[in-house]
C-alpha cells in the first residue's frame, strides 16, 4: 500500500510538472495578412489575421486578398476551419467567397466554422447559394467532399465563449462602432498566453475590459490632418467610429499590453510616423505599426519577423 502511495504520489507530480511546463512554454504566432482598409492597396489588403495556437490555425477577418497572403505566409490554406467575422463590412468579408472555396478545393476536410455578429447566418446561407452551381460541378466531376464545402455558422453575444479545444480558448465581446453595431473584437487564450483583436472600433470600456493581460493588443487606427478634416463633414463621421492616436494611448495607458500593434490603418493626409509619434506622446509602451505578412511571435520572449 505504501508503495502504491510513492507510485502515485510521483505520477501526480510528474503530471504537475508536464501541465506546468506546458503552460509555461505556450506560444503563439500571430500573422498580419491584410493590415489596410476598404481603400485598395497593394501594400496593405484588407484586414485580416491569422492566429496559431496548439496546431489550429484562426482566422479573424476575410479582407481583400487573404487566401494570397495565406499562400505568401507559407500557411496551408485548408487548415482554416475556423473564421471569425468581427463585423459585416465589405472590406472585412471581401475575400471571404475565395477562402473558403479555395481552402475546399485545397482539400480543407471538414465544414468551415464561420462565427459572427447578427447577420452572419444569411451571409452564410447566401453565400453557399450563390456558390451552389460550382459546388455541384466540383463534387460530381473531380469528387471533392459536399459535405467538406458546408458552411456552418453561429451568430454570437458579448462575453460568450466561441471555440474551447485543446487548452484554446476564444471569446468574443462587443466594441463601439458605433453606426455599425453590433460589432465585436475577440480574445484568445492558450495557456498563459493571450491575443486581443479590437476589430473596428472607437474608444471602448468593454475592450479594455477584455484586453486585461493581453500579451498582444492588434488595435485598428485612424488618423487625419487637420487641413484634411476641415469642412469634410464625411471624414468627421469617419472617424467618429474608428480610433485615433489619442484614443489608442489611453486604450494602451489601461491595457498595458507587453506589444501593441495598429491594425486597419485608415490614414488621411498623415505620415505613420506621424501616427506613431502622436501615440508615444501619451503612451511609453510598445507599440509597432503593423504591415503585412508580419509575423509575431507570442512566447517568453515576443519576436518580430516578415
Amino acid at each position: 500500500m505504501f508503495r502504491m502511495k510513492i507510485w502515485f504520489n510521483c505520477l501526480l507530480c510528474a503530471f504537475l510538472l508536464t501541465s506546468a511546463y506546458a503552460t509555461k512554454a505556450a506560444s503563439l504566432e500571430v500573422t498580419l495578412l491584410g493590415t489596410g482598409t476598404p481603400k485598395p492597396d497593394i501594400h496593405r489588403f484588407g484586414p485580416s489575421t491569422v492566429i496559431e495556437a496548439n496546431g489550429h490555425y484562426f482566422l479573424f477577418d476575410a479582407g481583400r486578398g487573404a487566401s494570397i497572403r495565406l499562400k505568401q505566409a507559407n500557411i496551408p490554406i485548408q487548415q482554416i476551419n475556423h473564421i471569425f467575422l468581427t463585423h459585416l463590412h465589405s472590406d472585412h468579408i471581401s475575400g471571404f467567397s475565395d477562402l473558403w472555396s479555395t481552402s475546399w478545393i485545397w482539400q480543407r476536410q471538414q465544414p468551415l466554422h464561420v462565427y459572427g455578429p447578427k447577420g452572419t447566418n444569411a451571409f452564410a446561407h447566401h453565400s453557399y447559394q450563390a456558390h451552389s452551381q460550382d459546388i455541384h460541378f466540383r463534387t460530381k466531376n473531380t469528387g471533392l467532399s459536399e459535405s467538406a464545402s458546408q458552411l456552418q455558422s453561429k451568430e454570437i453575444n458579448d462575453g460568450e465563449v466561441v471555440f474551447e479545444k485543446d487548452g484554446i480558448r476564444i471569446i468574443a465581446f462587443l466594441v463601439d462602432h458605433k453606426v455599425v453595431a453590433p460589432a465585436f473584437g475577440y480574445r484568445l487564450e492558450y495557456g498563459n498566453r493571450v491575443v486581443v483583436i479590437s476589430g473596428d472600433t472607437t474608444y471602448s470600456e468593454n475592450l479594455i475590459k477584455y484586453a486585461q493581460n493581453a500579451d498582444v493588443l492588434i488595435h485598428e487606427i485612424a488618423a487625419a490632418m487637420p487641413a484634411a478634416l476641415k469642412n469634410n463633414i464625411k471624414l468627421q463621421k469617419i472617424l467618429r467610429y474608428h480610433t485615433t492616436p489619442e484614443q489608442a494611448a489611453r486604450i494602451f495607458r489601461k491595457t498595458r499590453p507587453r506589444l501593441a500593434v495598429y491594425n486597419h490603418v485608415l490614414l488621411f493626409g498623415i505620415k505613420e510616423d506621424e501616427v506613431m509619434q502622436k501615440t508615444g506622446e501619451h503612451y511609453d509602451g510598445k507599440v509597432m505599426m503593423g504591415q503585412d505578412l508580419m509575423k509575431i511571435k507570442v512566447g517568453e520572449k515576443i519576436s518580430i519577423s516578415k
